[in-house]
This record gives structure tokens, sequence and C-alpha cells, in this order.
């Protein structure tokens, strides 16, 4: 049986040809006139440094459908612990005209001109504050926030160390929260009858003089208050206290303390990118609901405890979050 052939004609092969180009780029069209009609947001972040939370805040953005380099365009400054920058950066920022300025510390805004006003929201636990009304995701008081992170802090110091009654606190009675902590801690250690020295490191500490203090007063644990100095000064500091087998607790594991302990700034900084999508989409920061925060987050460094020679008590083990081994 003879082979069955089918002649096409060359115009016909052309013409298939040419449909198919021509739907291709139709799509390919469509899907750019998509993305040309998509706004891109412009949102500016000042922080002391790059740490998981803001791995988390611009994680939780792109869930939210917000992607860098497609509809998201982010304005980065790090102030690395110098506080003297930051209104510098501030005002760079605000420069660049960002929709919202997300900020993970209480920036000064007294200087900010009434047009600048943006939304400002802190990854903080803080009340509202300022002429362009920064907003903290969590809302409490000065007062009432350093009296939750002393107390907690002390309590843990007394669990994780038994027997210890004797507590060195380092802190910067030029920031106002901190005056607020070391009344807490000085309450607390009071009510449990224990004895507590502070050393007031100032704006401008000097390690060599802190590790003095610390070697003189020989406490049986040391408490580093909540950003009393510099990121690298504070980890120099404990890794000093710990070569001399005396425990730190303070609010930031990074730190190289024990135990770190302070609110869950995870969860606060994925609140904090929801807040963003709802300003995004529309919303006044008057309308978002902030609250308390959520918990408090407990770490215990195992192998800072090694080093030490400590066995942590069950006590504490059950109330971590995280135990790091």
């Amino acid at each position: 049986m003879p082979a069955l052939r089918l002649s096409v004609p060359a115009r016909h092969v052309a013409l298939a040809f040419a449909c198919c180009v021509l739907v291709l780029l139709g799509a390919r069209l469509s899907a750019l006139a998509q993305q040309a009609a998509a706004p891109v947001h412009r949102i500016a972040t000042l922080g002391a440094d790059t740490t998981q939370v803001w791995d988390v805040f611009h994680r939780r953005l792109e869930e939210l459908g917000y992607v860098e380099g497609q509809n998201l365009l982010l304005e980065r400054r790090w102030s690395h612990g110098y506080e003297d920058r930051v209104p510098t950066l501030l005002a760079e920022l605000l420069r660049s005209k960002p929709e919202v300025l997300v900020t993970s510390m209480l920036p000064p805004t007294s200087r900010i001109e009434a047009e600048q006003c943006v939304p400002i929201l802190a990854i903080a636990v803080w009340e509202p504050y300022g002429a362009c009304r920064t907003v903290p995701v969590a809302r409490m008081s000065q007062a009432s926030s350093a009296k939750d992170v002393s107390a907690n802090h002390l309590r843990l110091a007394r669990t994780a160390v038994p027997g210890a009654s004797r507590f060195l606190a380092l802190t910067n009675s030029e920031r106002p929260f901190l005056v607020e902590y070391v009344r807490g801690l000085e309450s607390t250690a009071a009510r449990a009858g224990v004895t507590l020295h502070v050393v007031d490191a100032g704006s401008d500490p000097d390690i060599g003089s802190l590790a003095a203090a610390i070697t003189r007063e020989a406490p049986d644990v040391l408490i580093v208050s909540p950003n009393f100095m510099r990121p690298d000064a504070r980890r120099q500091i404990v890794r000093f206290a710990t070569a001399r087998g005396i425990p730190s607790i303070g609010s930031y594991i990074a730190d190289g303390v024990l135990i770190a302990a302070d609110y869950d700034w995870i969860a606060l900084a994925r609140r904090t990118a929801d807040f963003v999508d709802q300003l995004l989409k529309g919303a006044k920061p008057v309308d978002l609901s902030t609250g308390a925060p959520a918990r408090f987050e407990v770490i215990v460094d195992g192998r800072v405890a090694r080093v030490l020679g400590l066995t942590i008590p069950e006590s504490v083990l059950s109330q971590a979050d995280r135990v790091l081994n």
C-alpha cells in the first residue's frame, strides 16, 4: 500500500507560525502591561544593624505580595549603634520620600519639617510620640515596659544561678527608658533581699572602666541593660565577664549572654509588616490596632553555660522558648 502523503502549502505553515508568535507576544505584552500598571511602593528602613528581626520583616512582606525589585523599593540605613548618626540617616531617608518609614529604634523627630512627614512605624514597645507621630507596633507606657523587662531579668538571673545574691547592672542614665529600668531592678532587688550595684556607663562608656568595675564588684551575675551601649561594646563586656566565670543576663542573645529575655521581636516584626501592608492599602496610622506585646521570649545559650561550667536549672529550661546548643 503506498504511503499517504499530505501536502501543506508553505503559506499555511507561515501563517500558523505567525499566529503562534502573535499569541506569545500578546501574552508577554499583557504581563508587561500588568507589571507596569502595578504600583511600585517605596519603603524606608532605619535600624542599628542587620538582624533576624529585619529578615523576618522582609520575609513577611514577601508573603504579603511585596517583592523587592518588582513592586517594592527598599531604602535601608544602619546606624551600627552610633546614635549620633541617627538624625542624619533619618533625614536622608525622608528625602527619598518613602510611603512608610520603618525603624527598630525611636528616632528623634522634632527637627522634621511638617511637609516631610510620612507614617513612621517603630518595631518597639512604647507610646506614640513626635510631630510626625511615630507609632510603635506594640503599645505600652515606658514605665510599664521597663518594669516588665527589668523584673524578668532579675528573676531569671536569680533562678539561673541558685544562691546568687550579688548583682551588677550596667546602664546609661541618659536614656529615659533605662532610668525606669534601673528603678524596676532596684525595686525587685529590694523585695528579694539581694544586693544590686548599678554602674552608670553614660553616653560614651569606657570599656576599660566597666571591666574594672566588674572585677572590683565580682558579682554573682552581670545584668546588661538593653541598648545601654553599642552592640560591639556590649559583646566585649559580656566576653570579659564570661572569661572570669561571671554569667550575664540581658535582652539580646547575640551579645553572648547566658540568658536573653525580652519581648518577642520576631512576632513584632511580622506585625510591623502587616501594618505596612495596611498603610499601603490606604489605612491611616490612627487606624492601626496597636496593642500590648503578644508575649515575652526567653532564650538560653547552652554553649555559654558549658563555658561557665553551669548546669541550667530545669525551672529555667522549662520557660525557655529556645535553647542554643
